[in-house]
């Protein structure tokens, strides 16, 4: 049985077929998208975790911030912060990621233990 399920959003299909690798190894069942989907999506299709890459968040900032709130808990994966969407993420990793912060910022969103 999956540890939990998980969505995990990146443009760049080597990253995210980097994080499903990851997270599938750590024992999490991952659905994989290259773009945001919409809030529409996020509310019929319900993960216990989401890990969104920064570069997927395009067009309107309210449009991403109610995905946020639609698929939260939400894993941030950014190079910089980004002020505006700060408050609507559980965790924020910064990128390049390096150890494991990305399965620790999971287990942290989703009350698991991290150690």
């Amino acid at each position: 049985m999956p540890v939990g399920r998980l969505l995990v959003i990146a443009p760049d299909s080597d990253l995210r077929h980097s994080l499903v690798f990851a997270l599938e190894a750590e024992g999490f069942e991952v659905t994989e998208r290259a773009q945001l989907p919409s809030v529409d999506w996020a509310e019929s299709n319900r993960f216990d975790c989401t890990v969104l890459d920064h570069k997927a968040v395009r067009g309107a900032k309210s449009e991403s911030i109610a995905f946020c709130i639609k698929a939260a808990p939400v894993v941030l994966l950014a190079s910089r912060p980004l002020q505006w969407l700060a408050d609507f993420v559980a965790e924020t990793v910064e990128t390049p990621v390096i150890g494991n912060a990305l399965l620790v910022a999971v287990r942290l969103a989703i009350h698991l233990p991290t150690a």
